[in-house]
């Protein structure tokens, strides 16, 4: 069956939705077999189109449990870059302006750490939850983060490996499907998606990150979610340190109150992702909301219950457990960029 599907991609034909289905029914029965690994090395030799990408993010999709709720979900995710630890900001920013956010996220397929490392710094925090664990952190808090090693997506994460084994973490469409497919299935209304590029990024050039954006727009619109694209360029960190723990400690300064560019940065995210759904609201009325979150510390409160929520050592949020064993100036003698 897989080998069929194979000589139909090397003809240059287009498979239809069903060819995609039957791909990842094989690869849930049979995992990263050889069969597999091929099949999804010809989709990078011979490419696919638009359409086909949907396709496959659709199957992924249905390969597990889908979320389904009757109020707005919010989702974020971003493509990688180092220090940037906006979603520790954005996720309890939302939440305590009585948004829900369901996070999803999966382990870095590059040197680039994911939302999942940096939750991880906080001791025993826990994304592995079961169903009725997530519809109680969702309720009692407004958000929760979540693996997608459950029974959300399990092809995926088979595709995951696959991906990273084979060196296919630069195919555009692999990667679209991918990161569309867990959005959809946590039931997500609204998505904003930070897709970076540079030196500190899966997508390396302007160009791929545009034809990624492109990509995730078109299959949200195909499945009637709004969507919000963000490029970033990875040559400037969001945050002011690199490293889980350190950037956990430059989120927990903007929750508290802190001025800086990482607070700028998801206060924009924020007020794009509610415009989404309430266009009535001025952009005015909304950063007020949000500056208030953010000064009165309603942020930080919402992340501390979240925190306990899912089984992280709230009290280590008041300790130095975040701060760098050791810190040292340097003065540049000319404005730029720090390179390598």
């Amino acid at each position: 069956m897989i080998s069929d599907l194979i000589n139909l991609k090397s003809n240059g034909e287009e498979l239809p939705l069903q060819s995609y289905y039957e791909a990842v029914d094989y690869l849930l029965n049979n995992g990263a077999d050889m069969e597999s690994v091929k099949f999804f090395l010809s989709l990078n030799s011979f490419g696919m189109t638009k359409r086909e990408v949907l396709y496959l993010a659709m199957a992924l999709r249905d390969s597990g449990r889908i979320l389904k709720y009757n109020q707005n979900i919010f989702e974020k995710h971003s493509t990688g870059g180092i220090g940037d630890p906006s979603s520790l900001v954005l996720i309890p920013l939302l939440a305590s302006l009585g948004y829900k956010v369901i996070k999803t996220t999966g382990k870095s397929l590059m040197y680039t750490n994911g939302s999942s490392d940096r939750f991880g710094a906080i001791p025993n925090f826990n994304v592995k939850l079961t169903s009725e664990e997530i519809e109680n952190v969702l309720n009692s808090t407004n958000a929760c983060i979540l693996s997608h090693n459950g029974d959300i997506c399990p092809a995926d994460k088979i595709l995951y490996t696959i991906i990273e084994n084979c060196g296919l973490e630069r195919d555009i469409n692999l990667l679209a499907a991918s990161i569309a497919c867990k959005k959809l299935a946590c039931g997500a209304s609204v998505v904003l998606v930070d897709v970076k590029y540079g030196d500190a990024s899966v997508v390396k050039n302007y160009h791929d990150a545009l034809k990624l954006a492109g990509l995730l727009k078109y299959i949200f619109d195909a499945n009637k979610v709004k969507s919000v694209m963000v490029l970033t360029n990875t040559m400037q960190t969001l945050g002011q340190g690199i490293g889980n723990a350190i950037e956990v400690d430059d989120a927990l300064d903007v929750l508290k109150g802190k001025k800086c560019l990482l607070r700028d940065i998801c206060s924009q995210y924020a007020l794009e992702m509610i415009k989404q759904i309430n266009p009535q609201l001025s952009r005015s009325d909304i950063m007020d909301m949000i500056n208030v979150s953010l000064d009165n510390m309603g942020a930080y409160k919402t992340f501390k219950h979240i925190v306990k929520l899912q089984g992280g050592d709230e009290q280590a949020l008041n300790k130095s457990l975040f701060k760098p064993y050791k810190i040292a100036n340097f003065t540049a003698n000319k404005s730029g960029y720090v390179g390598y």
